[in-house]
């Protein structure tokens, strides 16, 4: 098992800010750009799945193109006269791509379904089940991209297969979570996730509004300036009323000012979650960057804590059974683990060091005002798994030049971002690649 030390700094910003400050690999990137067509970022939810010719839930597979899966969910239940609750789904899906998942709907036959006319969604009718579709039921996700505006495709490919070697060299693609978790154009959520976490509700409702990217229209910057200044009524006359989140909050606190407890709970339960997994994904960031940093990514040390292929056991690493963790991690068949940290969550001295440059205590994610926010921490895996056979998929990662860009197709077990693994081999500005 190698140690070692050799890594690249991120030139990038707005990577450091949530906590990806660094690259594990040396290889040079190849730059380009994904997403510049929904065609070009293809993914396709893998499941273990079983449905029969009855049952109370109708399982169907949507492809759908340039559609969120909360938007569709809305137009489905909107389409069928059901309750949004009634639609089963395993995960969310990127907006700016076609993507195909799995879904179930409670009460509703074969023939209902096939009748639904959706603008670029495909719905294939499966079969029925006794048991719903949750969050988090597929095991893993399968991409097909395209990185266009490419120099000299011929020669990239070669810099793909020396970066995917010095990875496995080294352990793996770090597991970062991408920049899609925090905002890509307007990396946010997790700031607003501090402060609900330390308490200050007032601070958070302000920084949602009024925190303003180069990227927004002269409008919106305009109107965050107004609730910058606490003048909510002017800003809910101008804010642009797609920002759906803005208006909900501002609507609250016309009707009820110094509410801001009150605001937060306006929104929707599944974006304010959003804002504290956010928090919590940029300290593991930070963490990971720091082993990264410290020659740790691979090496096992004491009181690391390692999860094991096929079983959701923890366990605490001491000197004695290091060389053995060591064995396992090599085979792909343990993996070190860091967290998102919870008021139950036990970490080793580097957690714990980093953990405290947040000048946070574990106790503050346990928080009164918000219990539905509550987090006891779970832990994930610091390495993208490279044994692929794992999926029950091809074994390597495929990278061939085409006529036009260079074409990736690789699975990933599901909670690792394909765009973590892409940034190590493009190095390019997240905003320019459209990560």
């Amino acid at each position: 098992m190698t140690c070692s030390k050799r890594f690249l700094n991120t030139p990038f910003d707005v990577e450091k800010e949530v906590g990806m400050e660094c690259y594990l690999t040396e290889t040079a990137g190849i730059g380009g750009k994904i997403k510049v067509r929904p065609e070009d970022f293809v993914v396709r939810e893998m499941y273990d799945l079983e449905f029969c010719d009855s049952g109370k839930y109708a399982i169907m597979e949507v492809e759908k193109t340039r559609w969120d899966t909360h938007k569709l969910i809305k137009e489905l239940s909107r389409i069928l006269g059901i309750g949004k609750k009634r639609i089963g789904y395993s995960g969310t899906k990127d907006k700016d791509a076609v993507s195909t998942q799995k879904m179930s709907i409670w009460g509703i036959k074969r023939d209902e379904l096939e009748r639904i006319n959706i603008k670029d969604v495909s719905i294939r009718f499966l079969g029925y089940s006794n048991k719903n579709i949750h969050l988090g039921d597929h095991y893993g996700n399968y991409f097909d991209l395209m990185i266009r505006d490419v120099p000299s495709i011929g020669k990239v490919v070669d810099r793909v297969d020396d970066t995917i070697r010095e990875a496995k060299e080294k352990g793996g693609f770090p597991n970062f979570f991408g920049m899609q978790r925090f905002g890509s154009l307007r990396p946010i959520t997790h700031k607003v996730g501090e402060r609900i976490v330390k308490r200050d509700f007032k601070g958070a409702v302000l920084t949602y509004l009024s925190y303003t990217s180069k990227y927004e229209s002269e409008e919106t910057r305009e109107a965050r300036e107004c609730a910058k200044e606490e003048d909510f009524k002017r800003a809910l006359k101008i804010f642009p009323k797609h920002l759906r989140y803005e208006l909900a909050l501002l609507n609250h606190l016309v009707k009820c000012p110094e509410d801001y407890i009150g605001a937060l709970k306006s929104i929707q339960l599944g974006v304010r979650t959003l804002f504290v997994h956010a928090y919590q994904s940029r300290i593991f960031n930070e963490i990971l960057s720091e082993r990264i940093k410290r020659g740790l990514f691979d090496q096992c040390m004491d009181g690391d804590y390692i999860s094991f292929k096929g079983n959701k056991n923890i366990e605490r690493a001491d000197r004695k059974r290091i060389k053995l963790y060591e064995s396992l991690i090599e085979k792909r068949r343990a993996f070190i683990t860091a967290p998102l940290i919870g008021y139950e969550s036990k970490l080793n001295d580097l957690e714990l060091e980093v953990s405290d440059s947040f000048e946070i205590d574990r106790e503050t994610f346990k928080i009164e005002e918000f219990p539905e926010l509550s987090s006891k921490g779970i832990r994930r895996p610091i390495s993208i798994s490279l044994k692929i056979e794992d999926l029950q998929r091809q074994t390597e990662i495929s990278c061939k030049a085409v006529e036009d860009g260079l074409n990736l197709k690789f699975p990933l077990l599901k909670g690792s971002y394909a765009t973590a693994l892409l940034r190590e081999i493009m190095k390019e500005d997240p905003i320019k690649a459209n990560f």
